[in-house]
Order: C-alpha cells, then sequence, then structure tokens
C-alpha cells in the first residue's frame, strides 16, 4: 500500500476506537436520562415526605398533577454528537461508492487497500477530522506511544519514532512525531511508493524486518 493507503487505514481505526469511546457516553447518558425521567417532578412532592405525619388535603399531588407536570427538556449531547459523526461517516463511504448502510466505518476500513492513491489521501484527510473532531469532544488521546529505545528516524535522526496502536496489532504503524515529509523515489524512508511531500509512515512489521537486521536495533525495536 502506498503512504496515503497506510494514513487512511490509521486514521480509520483511530477513528474506530474515539467513535467507540463516543458511542459508550451516549449510553451512559441515555441510560442516566432514563433514570431521571422515573424521578417525580418537583410538582409531584408531596410536602409530607420527611414529616412525622402526613399533612394530606391539598399538599398531595393529583392525577391532574401528573398528567399536567412540567420537565425541563433533557438532551443527550453525546448522543448528538454521535448522529453528527455517523451522518459524516456515511457520506465518506457514500463518497467511495461504498455500501454505508450498517456498518459504514467498517466497509471503509475493509475498501481503503483498494481504493486508487489520490482518493485514499482523501479519505485519510477526512478520517483524521473526524478523529480529531471527536476526541477533542470527549477529551481522548491518540493511542500512540514512543518506540522503546528511541531510534531514530531514518530520514530526520530525530529520536522521536511513534508507533499508532488503534486497532489490531497487523494494522499498527509506525511514524515520525517530527512529521518528516517524504522527499518521494530514493528517499531514505526506503517505503514502496513513497510520495513527496506525504508525513513518513511505515507498517510495523516492515520496521521489525529492518530491525532484525542488526542484533542492536532488533532488541530495541521488537518490543514495539
Amino acid at each position: 500500500m502506498t503512504p496515503y493507503h497506510l494514513h487512511a487505514t490509521a486514521n480509520a481505526w483511530s477513528l474506530r476506537k474515539a467513535h467507540t469511546h463516543l458511542a459508550q457516553l451516549a449510553d451512559d447518558e441515555a441510560k442516566q436520562i432514563a433514570a431521571e425521567q422515573l424521578e417525580a417532578p418537583e410538582a409531584l412532592r408531596s410536602p409530607s415526605w420527611g414529616r412525622r405525619h402526613a399533612l394530606g388535603g391539598h399538599g398531595d399531588p393529583t392525577p391532574d398533577m401528573v398528567a399536567t407536570a412540567d420537565r425541563m427538556p433533557r438532551i443527550n449531547r453525546w448522543k448528538v454528537l454521535l448522529d453528527r459523526a455517523d451522518r459524516r461517516i456515511a457520506g465518506l463511504a457514500v463518497m467511495t461508492r461504498l455500501a454505508a448502510d450498517t456498518d459504514p466505518l467498517g466497509r471503509l476500513i475493509a475498501g481503503i487497500p483498494a481504493l486508487l492513491p489520490g482518493t485514499a489521501a482523501i479519505v485519510a484527510r477526512h478520517l483524521a477530522d473526524e478523529d480529531a473532531w471527536i476526541r477533542n469532544a470527549v477529551g481522548l488521546y491518540a493511542e500512540r506511544s514512543l518506540v522503546p529505545g528511541e531510534p531514530p528516524c531514518p530520514v530526520c535522526q530525530v529520536r522521536r519514532l511513534e508507533v499508532q496502536t488503534a486497532g489490531p496489532v497487523e494494522v499498527w504503524t509506525v511514524v515520525c512525531a517530527e512529521q518528516c515529509l517524504c522527499t518521494g523515489q530514493g528517499c531514505r524512508c526506503g517505503l514502496d511508493g513513497a510520495v513527496e511531500g506525504v508525513a513518513h509512515i511505515w507498517p510495523r512489521a516492515a520496521v521489525l524486518a529492518v530491525a532484525r537486521k542488526a542484533d542492536r536495533k532488533g532488541q530495541v525495536l521488537n518490543a514495539i
């Protein structure tokens, strides 16, 4: 796959993690709202509560009060954000001519390898934007960690290579935290299908394969 496809895949799995977190927040909020609906409104609470003897008379709620008692509207703010995210993800799936009926994000993940490089680049940007939007809304950090031993980037030599760990292990990727850019064919990144101007990204498996050629590097990167 080209760097565009690698970025799109990494962004899609990161979005999957963020979307799942947002869906859980929406579900928890829905349960909280349902529990609140079971509580009697202020207008229905009898003044006998907390007293030794019931007051009776006009102080007790009546059937008419039950029918007409007002409640403050309660909006599930997380569900609003989730619906917005679902619409945008479904729209992206439709744009790439993938069916968006049941699990549009899952279909995007499965369909990314078959996309043309230019389409993969567009999808990668949209997925990154949506992922960042959700994570900012819910306060969720990206699933990244520095490569153990902090080996240098093969291009810029800065010791800030990071593993993107969203999704299954086989789709993990390694990126340079300095966002150094590829210079195209002949770039020291050594990636097949290198594209000029794209932030460097490597499949985790490829990084491990290179690392095994040198014992010292292998001992460091095999811990990824």
